[in-house]
C-alpha cells in the first residue's frame, strides 16, 4: 500500500511592528538625587509616657493619627492641624488603609500603636479559623497572624510616596539566649511585637528611634535642681535597636538627641548635624 505524502505547510514569520517612540522619553523626567524630596517612615518605640506620642505630632501637618484604641492622646489634645480616628479591629485598619491610598490632604499618617494593632491581627484570625480567645493559637496560626501583620504594615509603608508614616510602639526586651548567631550583636531592646514582624519592621522603615527620659542638673553647687529631658536614641547603639538611612558623607551619627522634632529627623537624613548643648552638672560639694 503505497505511503502518502504529506505536504509540509509552510510557516510564515511575520516581524513584530515596533512600536512608535513616545512623545515624551521617560529619561526627561530623571533628576540628581540631591533634588528629590523624600517623605521619611519611621519606627518609634519606647517605654509608656516617654514622649512617643508627643514626637509623632511633630510631623508634617495636617496629619491623621490612627488611634488602635489606645487613647493615649492628652498631650496632645490642643493640636487643631491633627484628626484623630479611633479603630478597634483589623477590617477597620484595612478599609482605612484603601481610603488613605486614594489620596488625601494629610501629609504625615500616625499609626498609634502596632503593638495594639497585632491584637487586631490576632483577633481576626481567630476568627476566620473559628477559634475562641481560650483556644491556643498553633503554629500555623502565628505563621497566619504575622503574614497578616506585615502585610498590613507593608501597605502603610507603601503610602510612603504620599506621606510621612510613623509607626509608634512600645518597648521589649528580646532575650538574646535565643539567638541562633551568637557571635552577631543584635539589638535586643525594640518594638513590642513579635520577632518576626519585628525582623520585618526594622527593614522596612527609614528610621528608628527609641525614646526616654534623663535628668541633667541645672543650677550651681547648692541651688542646683533636675530637670528631665525627653530624648531619643538614634545613633549606633549595642542593645537598642536604631537606624537612619542617610549618605555615607554625612559622617558619624549623634547618639542621642534631646527633645526630638520631626525636623531634626530629616536634618540628620540630609546630613546635617544638629547643635551641640552644653549640660552643667551639679557641682561636686567634696572637691570644692
Amino acid at each position: 500500500m503505497a505511503t502518502a505524502k504529506r505536504k509540509k505547510k509552510r510557516v510564515v514569520r511575520r516581524k513584530a511592528k515596533r512600536k512608535a517612540p513616545p512623545a515624551r522619553s521617560i529619561l526627561d523626567s530623571a533628576r540628581p538625587l540631591t533634588e528629590v524630596e523624600s517623605n521619611i517612615v519611621m519606627l518609634v518605640y519606647g517605654r509608656s509616657g516617654s514622649g512617643k506620642t508627643h514626637f509623632a505630632s511633630t510631623f508634617p501637618t495636617p496629619s491623621l493619627l490612627i488611634d488602635c484604641n489606645e487613647g493615649g492622646t492628652d498631650t496632645i489634645a490642643d493640636r487643631h492641624d491633627i484628626d484623630h480616628v479611633m479603630i478597634t479591629t483589623w477590617d477597620e485598619f484595612d478599609r482605612l488603609y484603601w481610603e488613605l491610598e486614594a489620596g488625601t490632604e494629610y501629609k504625615s499618617i500616625i499609626i498609634d500603636q502596632i503593638t495594639a494593632l497585632q491584637d487586631f491581627a490576632m483577633t481576626d484570625v481567630r476568627m476566620k479559623v473559628k477559634k475562641s480567645a481560650d483556644d491556643v493559637f498553633s503554629t500555623r496560626n502565628w505563621g497566619q497572624m504575622s503574614g497578616l501583620f506585615k502585610e498590613g504594615l507593608e501597605h502603610m509603608r507603601d503610602l510612603k510616596h504620599e506621606y510621612n508614616v510613623c509607626f509608634i510602639a512600645h518597648e521589649r526586651i528580646f532575650d538574646s539566649d535565643t539567638d541562633e548567631e551568637a557571635d552577631v550583636i543584635v539589638p535586643n531592646i525594640s518594638a513590642r511585637v513579635i520577632p518576626s514582624v519585628v525582623t520585618f519592621i526594622e527593614g522596612a522603615v527609614d528610621t528608628i528611634g527609641g525614646t526616654f527620659i534623663r535628668e541633667r542638673w541645672e543650677g550651681e553647687a547648692d541651688e542646683a535642681t533636675t530637670v528631665a529631658e525627653y530624648c531619643m536614641r538614634i545613633g549606633p547603639q549595642q542593645y537598642y535597636a536604631t537606624k537612619i538611612r542617610r549618605p555615607a558623607s554625612a559622617g558619624a551619627l549623634p547618639d542621642v538627641i534631646v527633645n526630638p522634632t520631626f525636623q531634626k529627623i530629616k536634618d540628620l537624613t540630609s546630613g546635617i548635624k544638629p547643635k551641640r548643648r552644653k549640660l552643667r552638672r551639679k557641682a561636686n560639694a567634696a572637691a570644692s
